[in-house]
């Protein structure tokens, strides 16, 4: 095996920072050693340069330009905090998916056992046995095991949405949508599928905000997103066009749009207004960071004026 990169000691990690042209002016050199040792790793951290430029030529060719070690901590610290929220909003979504599609059950007369019949039967040989190996795993689980036990052979669907993942669940919504020939439905699928990857994202961890460079998105933003995004004040095309533009913050919108979209309980609406506003809140403690960086200023600005206009304090 040929190890790409060796494993640097704390000293080590802050050596090649300063290499690279990383400053410790705000966060000096003993505090950014604690914060690796006791808070984040060097990985993890690091990963946030991405968002900053390097010197094209000259002595300090290739080294970052204007870039504070405390620049990224504060944005891993916002990231951390909006990976929260997407998790617990995508919470919110799985619940009021699963209510939707009961809703549509009775509204196009479904039994609730034949529709999971019919979709389990649609699967082709190699999605069947993926199926079937989520089933069996979870037969042993304290959780849903004896669902599974009960209705294993013949699933209704209230029991069927209880022992599934949320991307499974998402492929379900999607198969009842073209049954259905639900239009509506169909729209929302597709938001559901762009709301899955941030969830599964922010779910394991993984950084949202390391890249929020323009033109990474894979497909265009839902048409839906887009309507609602151009009805605010201030926002003009090219603001939207080059800030949705950006896949991971294409996927935060339309995960906030399909929230405020398919979540009808007030209670939830008035509390994730209240904590979207406190994330808002803790980017404007050091925005000053950013002034030298237009490319995250302008993420931070689209942002808030996305929460402020979506998600209103009653």
């Amino acid at each position: 095996m040929e190890i790409v990169k060796p494993k640097l000691s704390l000293d080590g990690q802050i050596e090649h920072l300063k290499e690279k042209g990383v400053l410790f002016n705000i966060m000096d050199e003993a505090e950014a050693r604690d914060y690796l040792g006791q808070h984040n790793n060097y990985f993890k951290l690091t990963a946030y340069r991405k968002n900053y430029d390097k010197h094209p030529a000259g002595e300090n060719k290739d080294k970052y330009i204007n870039l504070e070690f405390a620049y990224l901590v504060d944005i891993a610290v916002i990231d951390m905090q909006l990976r929260y929220r997407i998790v617990h909003m995508a919470l919110d979504l799985e619940h009021h998916t699963k209510l939707q599609l009961l809703r549509k059950m009775d509204e196009y007369n479904e039994d609730g056992y034949q529709v999971v019949q019919d979709y389990i039967d649609s699967l082709d040989e190699k999605q069947r046995k993926i199926f079937d190996s989520e089933i069996n795993r979870n037969k042993g689980n304290i959780y849903c095991g004896d669902i599974i036990a009960k209705y294993e052979g013949a699933f209704p669907v209230w029991a069927f949405i209880e022992i599934v993942s949320f991307g499974r669940l998402v492929a379900f919504y999607g198969f009842c949508a073209e049954r259905f020939s639900d239009k509506s439905m169909k729209d929302t699928f597709y938001r559901l599928l762009t709301c899955k990857e941030i969830r599964n994202a922010s779910a394991h961890s993984n950084c949202i905000l390391n890249n929020l460079k323009a033109k990474t998105a894979a497909h265009s933003t839902n048409a839906a997103v887009t309507s609602e995004l151009m009805k605010e004040k201030g926002m003009n095309t090219n603001f939207r066009k080059n800030r949705m533009s950006n896949a991971r913050i294409q996927q935060v919108v339309t995960l906030l749009y399909t929230h405020k979209d398919m979540v009808e309980s007030e209670g939830i609406k008035r509390s994730e207004s209240e904590d979207l506003k406190k994330i808002m809140e803790r980017v404007d403690k050091n925005y000053d960071y950013y002034n030298t960086n237009p490319m995250i200023k302008g993420t931070f600005d689209f942002l808030k004026l996305v929460v402020d206009s979506w998600f209103k304090s009653e």
